[in-house]
């Protein structure tokens, strides 16, 4: 089933002297441009591993209006104007936050029925202005679509009483205010932040208890993408580290241990293509400034040769390379 737009509206938020525009019309979705607009911020968010997963907290009020929404007790445009001067307020409070549009739109896609709250903030666009006397550049302010992403937004499933988020936000003036003010709700790390924080944990280990040795970080790294190969994206970090410790009971206890005190869940939700993209390379650099990469795996398939001298130095061999 395609993603299918049912109903959408676009409100006018101003944080600045001028007043805020709510509209009272909802956008034509018959329309081609505005269809495939709302469809490629929409899909960003189902298919986007910087997404946080989240869920209402019991006394949301926005919790509370959307269950009204479900039960046929509010309309779209009703629920959405609600929506709307809600982020209003809010950023009446907080001079930080810029001005922007707010479009909300209901969709429908093959793993359910969704509420879209996107905050599109505004881009500087040139564009070749034609005047009787010359040509001039304007700068027009423009909304995020071909390069520009959107940082603020969120997608609320409508098929059950839970409600769960999908949520994309960044703090402003330290404050998660899409999240924290505006939707009220409890978050928990996005892929992408989780297999950051083991990253960021592995390497501190290596460093602390091997010298930085890129052989031991090589080991992990394969140790990882080859658990979430075995289980569709799934990472056991108990597994991770009986693969890449073998016989180091003390190292496997402590590597574990670890990564629980930095707060990594033990198994994690992950995808194959995020786990790859993090730690399927390996890197070496030294001082000299020479910098080199390649598949941590070569270190597992012995095709590659690491010696460590008295003096210091190293000699980096690699083996059986093809086509260079």
């Amino acid at each position: 089933m395609p993603l299918t737009v049912r109903n959408a509206i676009l409100h006018i938020l101003n944080n600045d002297s001028r007043p805020s525009v709510f509209s009272e019309a909802e956008l034509d979705i018959d329309s081609e441009i505005c269809e495939a607009f709302i469809q490629k911020h929409v899909r960003r968010l189902l298919n986007n591993p910087a997404v946080r997963t989240a869920v209402f907290k019991p006394e949301s009020e926005l919790y509370s209006l959307l269950g009204e929404y479900q039960n046929g007790l509010r309309y779209f445009k009703d629920v959405a104007f609600a929506l709307a001067l809600r982020m209003d307020e809010i950023m009446n409070s907080l001079p930080s936050i810029s001005s922007c549009d707010m479009l909300i739109a209901r969709v429908s896609h093959k793993s359910g029925e969704y509420l879209a709250v996107l905050q599109l903030h505004y881009q500087e666009v040139y564009v070749h202005k034609m005047g009787n006397a010359d040509n001039q550049l304007a700068i027009q302010n423009a909304l995020p679509y071909t390069t520009g992403k959107v940082e603020f937004a969120c997608l609320i499933g409508l098929d059950g009483a839970a409600m769960p988020i999908s949520l994309l936000e960044k703090a402003v003036s330290d404050v998660l205010y899409f999240s924290e003010l505006f939707l009220e709700c409890d978050s928990t790390p996005s892929k992408k932040e989780q297999v950051q924080l083991i990253d960021e944990v592995t390497v501190d280990f290596v460093e602390e208890h091997f010298a930085s040795n890129p052989v031991i970080s090589a080991r992990i790294k394969t140790a990882i993408v080859t658990e979430a190969e075995s289980d569709d994206g799934y990472i056991s970090m108990d597994n991770v580290a009986t693969q890449a410790f073998e016989q180091q009971e003390d190292m496997k206890t402590q590597y574990v241990n670890t990564l629980r005190d930095a707060g990594v869940r033990e198994d994690l939700p992950l995808t194959q293509r995020v786990v790859k993209q993090q730690f399927s390379t390996q890197r070496i650099k030294a001082e000299n400034g020479v910098d080199i990469r390649f598949p941590a795996q070569m270190i597992e398939d012995e095709e590659l040769e690491l010696t460590t001298h008295p003096d210091g130095t190293v000699t980096i061999v690699f083996k059986n390379l093809r086509m260079v």
